[in-house]
């Protein structure tokens, strides 16, 4: 039977007034709940686990996704897109032309 006792808790990450609960798949902004779809959630989860690290397109789909990362640049590319619009932060993510995505967080809060 599974119970509290078998189960991890893991942290809540968080970035200024954006908080990220992977066990209630939630992020909030400043308070207020964002609707992310799954795809999206998992993404920003990923990226926020590895604050600082360029991540390539390759490197997030075949997390995400769980597939193969086939012409998948555009796939990645139109969920950091909308990642961008609901956070209302996008400066959170930022590109790096030619290699990938970043969750950018302050200096000293980076792991």
């Amino acid at each position: 039977m599974l119970g509290p006792a078998n189960i991890e808790r893991i942290p809540i990450l968080k970035q200024g007034d954006l908080s990220i609960d992977p066990q209630r798949c939630t992020v909030t902004l400043a308070g207020r709940v964002l609707q992310l779809f799954p795809k999206e959630f998992e993404t920003l989860y990923l990226l926020a686990q590895y604050p600082n690290w360029v991540l390539s397109p390759q490197q997030i789909y075949e997390h995400v996704w769980k597939e193969d990362p086939v012409d998948c640049d555009h796939i990645v590319r139109n969920t950091v897109c909308q990642l961008r619009r609901k956070l209302a932060h996008p400066e959170l993510i930022q590109t790096v032309v030619g290699y990938g995505y970043k969750f950018v967080v302050e200096s000293g809060a980076d792991q």
